[in-house]
């Protein structure tokens, strides 16, 4: 598969088929991933530091995941594509704060020093926390 968006739709894939309520953190306008798994039948949420302007296809909320102190009880997985790297400390505890697995989708060879395993979903996605319920 290549083209358009390949990498969104190799990670909502995975998804989809994995999970029933999933939290995207720093979409921004990039919703494609969130809306193929909504599409999929999941529970999805986007959320940035701001909500984007224009018509929202997905559900969205303002998280400032460096700055959070609140869990998020309801949510299996968390994902981040493309995250700063400085978003990556504050990602993982709030990831396991909120019993979720975490996958990260990494820009070209970044990646973060944490322990993680990599998962080939036609992507190479990290996981980096594993929820425990």
């Amino acid at each position: 598969m290549s083209g358009y968006k390949h990498i969104e739709t190799s990670i909502a894939r995975y998804i989809a088929g994995r999970y029933r309520s999933v939290l995207e953190i720093g979409s921004g306008h990039n919703t494609h991933a969130a809306e193929l798994i909504q599409r999929a039948g999941v529970s999805v949420t986007c959320s940035d530091l701001t909500i984007p302007a224009g018509i929202l296809l997905v559900p969205f909320m303002i998280l400032d995941v460096c700055a959070v102190n609140e869990n998020i009880t309801d949510v299996e997985c968390i994902i981040a594509i493309r995250p700063i790297e400085e978003m990556m400390g504050p990602l993982i505890r709030f990831a396991s704060r909120c019993d979720a697995d975490l996958l990260v989708y990494h820009l070209g060879f970044e990646g973060y020093s944490h322990p993680h395993r990599i998962i080939d979903c036609g992507v190479p996605l990290s996981l980096y926390v594993t929820r425990q319920s």
